[in-house]
Formats: C-alpha cells, sequence, structure tokens
C-alpha cells in the first residue's frame, strides 16, 4: 500500500506570534517495499513529515494518502492508518508505558479487539523478530532495560499490529555499536524477507547507505532533493547543507577537486578501493 502526500503544508503555533513553519507543499510518494532515508538539518521538518504519515499530525493543506484513501476522511480511516503505519519515536521511553515489557507489546493488538490468545503470539512473534527472548524479558519492566533493549521493544510494540510501513526517527541514536548493528540488522530482514516499507529519519546515513534505495532531503520545510541513494549522497549539495555522507563520497570529491578521473559514484568503502587501485596502475 503506497503512502503519498499531496501539497501538504503544516505551521505550528498558527495564528500566533510563534508561528512557525514544519512543512511546505510537500508532495511524494513512497510505493511499497521502498526503504526510504530521511534527511535534512536540525529543525527541517523530517519529524513533521514523519508525524503526518499516521496522522498524528493534520495538515493546514493538501492530504495524505494510504492506498489512495485520505487517512483523515474518516475514523475508520484514521485508525487503519494507525494500524498501518508504525511510528517508533527517536527516545523509546516517549511511548512506552506498560508495567511489563508483554503489556507494552501487547497493548496494540489488545486495542485492534484481537483474541487474547492472539495477542500473546503477536507478543511472541514480535519479540522474536527483534531479537528478545519471550520468557527472560516477558514480565520485566520496560524502565529497568538498556536503550538498545527499549528501542527493540518500542520497535515491537509497533510489529505486534503487523504494519506494513514502518516509520522511525532517529532510531540508532544514543545507542552502542552491537545496539545499532542489532537494530539496523533487524530492519533490514523486515525490509527485504517480509517486504515492509520503511521510513527511516537520521543524521548518520553512513550505516545504511548501502541499504536504502532512496533518499530524501529536507531543509526549510520543503523537498531539495529526492532519488535514488547513490545519486542523492553524491550529490553537493549535501556537504553543503552539513548532512552526513559516507566516506566513499568524501573519498571521490577529494579525489575529483585533485583531478583525478573517478568513475561512477562509489558509496561503499570496498567501491573506492577499487577506484584507487583503478586509478594507481
Amino acid at each position: 500500500m503506497p503512502i503519498e502526500f499531496r501539497n501538504i503544508s503544516y505551521t505550528y503555533s498558527k495564528k500566533t506570534p510563534f508561528a512557525r513553519k514544519g512543512l511546505t507543499n510537500v508532495s511524494l510518494t513512497v510505493n511499497d517495499g521502498e526503504w526510504v532515508a530521511v534527511m535534512g538539518p536540525t529543525g527541517s521538518g523530517k519529524s513533521t513529515l514523519l508525524q503526518h504519515l499516521n496522522g498524528l499530525l493534520k495538515p493546514d493543506l493538501g492530504e495524505v494518502l494510504l492506498d489512495h484513501v485520505n487517512i483523515h476522511s474518516s475514523s475508520a480511516a484514521l485508525r487503519e492508518t494507525r494500524q498501518k503505519v508504525g511510528l517508533v519515536f527517536q527516545y523509546p521511553e516517549h511511548q512506552l508505558f506498560g508495567s511489563t515489557v508483554y503489556e507494552e507489546i501487547a497493548y496494540g493488538p489488545e486495542n485492534y479487539g484481537y483474541a487474547a490468545s492472539d495477542v500473546e503470539q503477536r507478543v511472541k512473534t514480535a519479540m522474536e523478530t527483534v531479537g528478545l527472548d519471550y520468557l527472560k524479558y516477558k514480565d520485566r519492566h520496560p524502565y529497568e532495560l538498556s536503550g538498545g533493549e527499549k528501542r527493540r521493544i518500542a520497535l515491537a510494540g509497533v510489529l505486534a499490529t503487523d504494519p506494513q510501513i514502518i516509520a522511525l526517527d532517529e532510531p540508532t541514536a544514543g545507542l552502542d555499536p552491537s545496539g545499532r548493528q542489532k537494530l539496523v540488522e533487524t530492519i533490514t530482514q523486515l525490509n527485504r524477507d517480509y517486504g515492509k516499507t520503511v521510513i527511516w529519519v537520521t543524521h548518520e546515513i553512513t550505516e545504511i547507505a548501502a541499504l536504502v534505495n532512496r533518499v530524501l532531503v529536507i531543509k526549510d520545510g520543503q523537498v531539495v532533493l529526492d532519488g535514488a541513494a547513490r545519486e542523492v549522497l553524491n550529490n553537493h549539495l549535501m556537504t553543503q547543507l552539513g548532512l552526513d555522507v559516507p566516506v566513499a563520497v568524501e573519498i571521490s570529491h577529494h579525489m575529483r577537486r585533485k583531478g583525478k578521473a573517478v568513475e561512477g559514484q562509489p558509496l561503499t568503502i570496498e567501491e573506492i578501493k577499487k577506484e584507487i587501485v583503478r586509478l594507481v596502475r
């Protein structure tokens, strides 16, 4: 089910002296199975865009369509959207409120009226998917856990309702290298093996540069770049905006400035290594 923004505009604190544009005339479509990275300077509108995906924010102008239906057209449409579009916040403590891990993850399925036996199975499956042992964790309090474990519980809570689209706001921020790797591996599996659409807001593209299909760059509430990851990450506007690019991209830019005829658009270390070897032969 594709999700589409049609000419979306949104202003915070409307009709007050503190009014601030969040998004301005944003149009885009994310298709089934895509993994889209969303980048931009701080305050550019990335999180605002994310919160429009499942109706946490309602646009002042324009429409958000899920599978060609306006998500705000009815309460039923909005409820379905929130089941099919799962949102994982940057800080898991903002969305964890259950007294046990089981209660936390079960909240979504219970809220959507699943039978108790089905709820339990959904919790088990979601925990297994994110790499958490059911018996070890189900009765623990979420706030006793590490940052990485909380992040995976928040993701499991989203997965328990079987969304088609998973939207994550800087999901690896503050995690140690092991936690980051585990989370990236989980999302990769969901995208590659289960066909989940992933929309991943990040300041640090390097860890997923070779995994995403597409990169979307927002500045001042407007889309300024949108295309294949290799093309966007090699665009000089990325460095002009002070955004993270892979080391291979930085090296290729430097080599070109030195007059070296780098071929293609290297994205990974292996690719730039091959180019260096070719050029020194």
